[in-house]
């Protein structure tokens, strides 16, 4: 009797035995299936998600369209001056205080031509070279997507330049100004860390003109331009 209770409780221990291997192995495996831990925290946090301590460049080409009005010359009654547009390129780079907040200062030089206009309408003035380094701080809407749009707001300070002017024995000085700067755009991530980008900015600029010689006068410009701007960039 004894003995086939002592048989019954082996075969019993023996079953257990049996499911309790089927479970471990099945653990084993499911757990061979799983990825590490670390790439389990990448997948996360994908490449394209922004970080506070991350660093932005950027190079663009962009149209500078400007938004301009004048006086009159000082010496010429019913006259004006305006800016013809320019294409140039760009660079700029960013950084992220935190996950939203970040900052963004652009490069770039712009040469313009300057026509008379009402009285002097066709008369070319001369041309002028705009550096115009521009600070803004910037909001990121949407850091954890692909596609990011951001908005900024921020200042400018302009120089001009190699100053030329097309009148006969006549010079001329254009003053250096500071502005507000108001900005607009969107980051789109296609590989890892690496974006196409469009910007939009209206940049606050204006000039004093002085022309001194056989045509002297001073005139004040206003500029005004709008900054339309694409190209590529990085995440670093």
């Amino acid at each position: 009797m004894y003995r086939f209770r002592i048989l019954g409780l082996l075969l019993c221990i023996a079953m257990l035995a049996k499911v309790h291997y089927v479970e471990a192995s099945s653990c084993t495996r499911l757990a061979d299936r799983m990825p590490p831990l670390s790439e389990c925290m990448e997948e996360e946090t994908p490449c394209f998600c922004t970080m506070a301590g991350d660093w932005f460049t950027r190079l663009r080409a962009l149209y500078v369209l400007p938004n301009d009005s004048s006086g009159a010359l000082s010496t010429i009654p019913d006259s004006g001056v305006s800016v013809h547009p320019a294409w140039t390129g760009e660079f700029d780079f960013g950084y992220m205080f935190t996950q939203n907040l970040g900052f963004e200062l652009i490069l770039s030089t712009t040469k313009h031509t300057l026509m008379g206009t009402k009285s002097l309408a066709g008369v070319e003035i001369g041309t002028t070279w705009l550096l115009p380094p521009t600070f803004t701080l910037q909001w990121r809407f949407l850091p954890s997507y692909r596609v990011q749009p951001y908005f900024g707001a921020g200042a400018n300070y302009t120089l001009f330049y190699w100053n030329d002017c097309d009148l006969p024995d006549t010079h001329m000085h254009l003053s250096h100004s500071w502005g507000a700067a108001l900005q607009g755009g969107v980051d789109l991530f296609f590989y890892k860390d690496w974006l196409f980008n469009l910007d939009v900015k209206y940049v606050w600029i204006d000039t004093k003109a002085t022309l001194t010689g056989l045509i002297p006068g001073t005139v004040h410009v206003d500029i005004n331009p709008w900054l339309f701007g694409f190209g590529i960039g990085r995440k670093w």
